[in-house]
């Protein structure tokens, strides 16, 4: 069987999606503060899944080239955007501060997706391209969506931005499952590899 590389981009991929649907439900609902922790444990979830997948992913480059960088570093920032998110709600503190620092992230998943698009990267570059320039769009507006509570259009473009962002993401996420799943099938790890030799 010809070598194949071990990744964990699907996991990371639904998780991310995950997280956006939750955010996209927070800033929808907007809930008053004494109803926001409802929400804290979504976005731990999310945030840690991303964090153990993403870290390694920067350490042991798994996938080809420039995709570590264009899946790991976003997921990593985007994870610890969701971890304070989480850490603000729990403790009811004004979330503000998370949005602000989420406002970056959204820079970079902007940049990410058109230099996506420009290079015709991953095997669906026009979806991944949509989802992460949805994501930036998302990240945008949930700033101005949490300083101005009362103005309905900046949270609900960004919830919108956010659930297309989520939905191409689930579709490259469930596609790698499906896929990886038949790569995989034959495949053994070199401390089975001695009890299944090649033929």
């Amino acid at each position: 069987m010809s070598a194949v590389f071990i990744d964990y981009t699907a996991v990371m991929l639904v998780g991310i999606s995950a997280g956006f649907v939750i955010l996209a439900h927070y800033l929808y609902r907007n809930p008053p503060p004494e109803d926001r922790q409802q929400w804290a444990a979504g976005f731990f979830a999310a945030g840690l899944l991303g964090l153990v997948t993403s870290i390694p992913m920067l350490i042991m480059w798994p996938l080809p080239g420039g995709f570590n960088v264009a899946f790991g570093e976003p997921a990593l920032f985007l994870s610890i955007a969701f971890l304070a998110a989480g850490l603000t709600l729990a403790l009811r503190w004004e979330p503000l501060i998370p949005a602000l620092y989420g406002f970056f992230g959204g820079i970079i998943a902007l940049v990410v997706g058109a230099r996506i698009l420009d290079l015709g990267l991953t095997k669906s570059p026009i979806v991944a391209g949509i989802g992460y320039i949805a994501a930036g769009v998302g990240g945008l507006f949930t700033l101005p969506a949490i300083n101005y509570r009362h103005i309905r259009w900046l949270a609900l473009t960004a919830a919108v931005a956010l659930g297309i962002a989520a939905i191409a993401f689930l579709v490259t996420g469930y596609g790698a499952f499906w896929s990886h799943i038949s790569d995989f099938a034959h495949w053994l790890p070199p401390t089975m590899a001695h009890a299944h030799p090649a033929k």
